[in-house]
């Protein structure tokens, strides 16, 4: 699936969301239409602010995520006339900076979901 940048919407903490049409075609005048909204989460000190509630230092992280973290969220719907395509696509661009984007500015989004994903990525490790 070829994705096709939309909009670039650079934030006030310093995260930059892409919003991308992941669009296909699916059988003749249908498409299963689908709006990406991905960021990349930079794992470095600036992340926490210089709040050090937490017991696990910014190396441990590094070690079980890398230098970044990857925010992304889809939008989709699929059986969608090709008359319709770009109403849908819009349509789930607005809804995603009406609703998701106020959350994702906040100062510390960063931080919440670098955690969010280290704990993740533990709960993985603590499987096996």
């Amino acid at each position: 699936m070829e994705e096709i940048l939309i909009k670039s919407i650079k934030l006030e903490n310093e995260l930059t969301i892409k919003l991308f049409d992941g669009s296909r075609k699916i059988a003749g005048d249908r498409w299963f239409v689908s709006m990406i909204a991905r960021a990349e989460v930079p794992i470095n000190i600036n992340s926490f602010n210089g709040d050090r509630k937490f017991d696990i230092s910014i190396d441990e992280i590094r070690s079980a995520l890398g230098e970044s973290v990857i925010f992304e969220q889809k939008f989709e719907k699929n059986f969608v006339d090709n008359t319709e395509k770009e109403k849908i696509i819009n349509r789930q661009k607005e809804s995603f900076i009406s609703s998701v984007l106020p959350y994702i500015s906040l100062p510390q989004f960063q931080q919440m979901y670098i955690l969010k994903e280290f704990h993740k990525a533990a709960q993985k490790r603590s499987r096996f």
